[in-house]
């Protein structure tokens, strides 16, 4: 199926050679009669190891991590940049990569010509790239300076040309490394859009980036990259979080493997411990429920108990579909709540005068951390509810709703409005 990417056991291995010894030069080996044994036996640095992915068609995945974590490793095996040195790696369909863009620009010939050559590698007949050649140097902006030789470019013209040619070709896969933290504000702007209708056109997206709010923005899903290993993989807020709070850990001073982070159960639930979720229910009228008419009120109660008291701390929550899907969420920092003392134990609740959903199966992720991002506790797929209602509203979202006219068209049927 096209757009389709699998990599199985994917290990890559760069390997380097390590001179050791008194000389440092050739000069200075040829002069003492020690070229050859100045060499060591070839070293190996472990990019990736062992890495599954499957990314299905229309997906949009994010791999993000530290430098050095072998994100940008795994995108250029995908595009065929690199082989693996181990395991395999499946594309299907046609694949933009906007890692180096204008990598293929000459700098001597006219920006014109630079274009055609490029699309044509990318896969366009030159008729092809000719004619999207108005749209390409418009999308660019650099309408006056299209017949003058590359050279003579902006820093920003040149990655601008090499954006719009590169997603011009109507890839099946678009692979980006982190590509939009080039250019100015309106570049930036257009390449979002760009990609947006490219992902309702249903175009496969693997993304790398350090921007974490982009990668919540683009991507359905998330993996966490760290010493070319799996650290979480999932809903792509849930795994942001997670990585958020390792960085928040190293920061504090951990250093060695988040000595602070425990891991509670891999992928699902990560804390520091200091404040501990015993309990997440619902209740609708006063009362303990699992199901819930869809616009009855509903509050969700957290139990916690804290371990070490904290001055610094948020509560959040976060609901998804059954199948993973982002609903929406919201905590106490973003509402203007300003965190006093955390001790003992308590109940923290948060109350929905109508739940305004449609009927289904929603999953909360739960969540008490630091300003910073740092996780006490954070816990995901802690709760379940199903939320009912007399109809299948299509979608997620199921507010209050009426229908009026100016002359009598229908009667009123048994439910009347909603």
């Amino acid at each position: 199926m096209r757009g389709r990417i699998v990599l199985r056991d994917v290990t890559k291995v760069y390997r380097k050679a390590v001179r050791e010894g008194r000389f440092q030069s050739v000069k200075g080996a040829l002069l003492h009669g020690d070229l050859l044994r100045g060499l060591s036996p070839r070293e190996q640095f472990v990019a990736l190891e062992d890495l599954g992915l499957e990314v299905a068609p229309g997906e949009a995945v994010a791999l993000i991590g530290p430098n050095g974590s072998g994100k940008s490793t795994a995108l250029k095996l995908i595009s065929g940049i690199l082989r693996p040195s181990a395991g395999e790696v499946e594309v299907e369909g046609r694949v933009t990569a906007l890692i180096e863009l204008g990598a293929g620009f000459h700098p001597e010939i006219p920006g014109r010509e630079n274009v055609i050559i490029n699309g044509m590698l990318l896969g366009l007949s030159r008729a092809e790239v000719e004619r999207r050649l108005p749209e390409i140097v418009s999308f660019a902006g650099i309408e006056e300076f299209i017949d003058q030789p590359v050279k003579v470019y902006s820093s920003g013209m040149f990655v601008r040309l090499g954006f719009a040619v590169a997603v011009a070709v109507d890839p099946d896969i678009l692979l980006i490394d982190e590509v939009l933290a080039v250019g100015d504000a309106a570049f930036t702007r257009r390449c979002l859009d760009r990609i947006a209708r490219m992902r309702r056109e249903g175009v496969t997206l693997v993304i790398v980036s350090h921007d974490l709010d982009l990668v919540t923005a683009l991507a359905d899903r998330a993996v966490y990259l760290r010493r070319g290993r799996v650290v979480a993989e999932g809903p792509a807020d849930a795994v942001v979080a997670r990585y958020r709070s390792d960085v928040a850990g190293e920061e504090a001073g951990d250093t060695e493997g988040q000595e602070r982070v425990r891991v509670v159960e891999e992928g699902r639930r990560w804390g520091t411990g200091d404040v501990e979720i015993e309990e997440v229910t619902f209740s609708s009228g006063g009362v303990p429920l699992r199901v819930v008419p869809s616009g009855a009120d509903c509050t969700v109660h957290i139990r916690y108990r804290v371990r070490q008291p904290v001055e610094d701390f948020v509560f959040g929550l976060a609901w998804h579909t059954s199948e993973g899907g982002l609903v929406g969420g919201h905590n106490t920092q973003l509402d203007g709540l300003e965190p006093r003392r955390l001790n003992g134990a308590g109940e923290v609740r948060c109350r929905y005068g109508a739940l305004q959903l449609a009927s289904g199966e929603y999953w909360l992720d739960v969540a008490v951390h630091a300003a910073d991002g740092l996780a006490y506790d954070y816990w995901c797929r802690a709760a379940r509810l199903r939320v009912t209602a007399p109809v299948g509203w299509p979608g997620v979202w199921a507010p209050a709703h009426s229908w009026e006219c100016d002359q009598p068209l229908w009667d009123a049927g048994p439910r009347g409005e909603r």
